[in-house]
């Protein structure tokens, strides 16, 4: 079933294991999704994105609510890494972002192929028809 851009907020508040936000976060999560939004059609091509804005596939719907979640619970992309007594911690990102398995497959269902594409190309020679 196809659905509308940006997602409801109660579809991102359910995804955060929340039964409501304050003034503050509601906001916050509002511009999450809005944002993710914006980058998911800027995947796309301008037809594609117009039409996803009424009717965007399950998988699209998606990706934006797992980006905008990814924004809400992490807005400053903090990581932390730890070996034995040594911690290192920083940013790797902040915003809103998409994954790089998020981009290919939103490409994927614009392109409506399941994979890479393998094929051949000819290309004329340039040493004549090689006779």
């Amino acid at each position: 079933m196809a659905k509308t851009l940006p997602p409801d907020l109660s579809e991102l508040t359910k995804r955060l294991g929340v039964d409501e936000l304050d003034e503050l976060d509601t906001e916050r999560a509002k511009t999450n999704l809005e944002d993710a939004t914006v980058l998911v059609l800027a995947e796309a091509p301008e037809r594609v994105a117009t039409h996803w804005s009424t009717n965007a596939p399950d998988v699209v719907h998606l990706i934006v609510l797992k980006a905008a979640r990814r924004e809400f619970e992490n807005p400053r992309g903090f990581s932390t890494e730890q070996l034995g007594e040594h911690s290192v911690g920083g940013m790797d990102t902040s915003g809103v972002y998409l994954t790089a398995r998020e981009i290919a497959t939103i490409r994927r269902v614009v392109s409506g192929r399941r994979g890479g594409w393998v094929g051949t190309v000819r290309t004329p020679s340039a040493y004549g028809d090689g006779s």
